[in-house]
């Protein structure tokens, strides 16, 4: 849920310019799927804010939301946040902000809308969330000025942004393996199943092995293997918690199992590890 007590709307022949002050609850969720494309200009600093986009294709991976996105007509989205207050202007224009050939239907389509990082797009935004704040002589015409470059500087923009991911064909993309990184690096007990990884990247799990392999020149196995091995080092070295914990964390069965994987990849055992780091200390 969410509140706005104060907004400020501009309407001409080409756009509709809403500036809304929002408070949002601590933590916020919401979902929507708007009857035209909106383009949303969220005030402040975006910390955290996930969503998902769900078409007829289906669900669309977790996502990180900017503070310049677009939500297309007839798509819903999922979004949750920490809340707060925050300044947002959205816009919706005659007949679409999307270019006539986006594929409302492709999943990677749509997750080139959560963050949209073009500074020509922001600046226009800002104007036109200026304008509509204090209309000035002729605002109607400036605004329609404006929306017109933002459909142009957004067709160029997607189109650039798609090039990118088709780069990437048959292999990963940077941020899918920043996204495995990180759930390796926190992950607790388990979770390290090929298919528990491919799941997190909405692919079947031969082809991560395949993609994994072409991208990095390892497997899967010897990636989890070394980020299991660095996680290890740091709670053996920085932190007094028992062998059993660790090992459950890490998700080895047993504690032996992890002295045993340990020893065989550094030569020694947890616990001469960790003693000879405290003398070094």
């Amino acid at each position: 849920m969410a509140t706005a007590p104060s907004s400020v709307e501009l309407r001409t022949d080409q756009a509709r310019i809403h500036v809304y002050t929002y408070r949002y609850e601590t933590p916020s969720y919401q979902m929507r799927s708007p009857p035209r494309d909106v383009m949303a200009l969220i005030g402040g600093q975006a910390r955290n804010a996930r969503g998902l986009f769900r078409s007829d294709a289906g669900a669309s991976r977790l996502l990180a939301l900017g503070n310049l996105m677009i939500v297309p007509a007839g798509v819903l989205i999922e979004a949750s946040g920490p809340g707060g207050e925050r300044r947002v202007a959205s816009c919706t224009m005659e007949p679409g902000i999307l270019p006539a050939d986006f594929d409302r239907g492709d999943l990677s389509h749509l997750a080139l809308c959560c963050d949209i990082r073009d500074p020509h797009i922001h600046a226009a935004m800002q104007r036109m969330a200026r304008e509509a704040m204090t209309p000035g002589f002729a605002h109607d015409i400036l605004i329609d000025a404006l929306a017109t470059g933002v459909r142009v500087d957004l067709a160029r923009y997607l189109a650039r942004a798609a090039q990118s991911v088709q780069g990437h064909v048959g292999m990963l993309a940077p941020w899918q393996l920043r996204r495995l990184e990180d759930h390796v690096q926190t992950a607790d007990g388990g979770g390290m199943r090929i298919a528990d990884l491919a799941a997190l990247l909405d692919m079947s799990p031969g082809h991560l092995v395949r993609t994994f392999r072409k991208t990095t020149g390892r497997t899967v196995h010897q990636f989890v293997e070394e980020a299991r091995l660095a996680r290890a080092r740091v709670m053996l070295g920085e932190t007094a918690l028992p062998l059993k914990q660790i090992a459950a964390r890490l998700g080895f069965a047993t504690p032996s199992s992890f002295s045993l994987a340990f020893r065989r990849a550094t030569g020694v055992t947890p616990g001469r590890y960790r003693n000879e780091r405290i003398a070094v200390n």
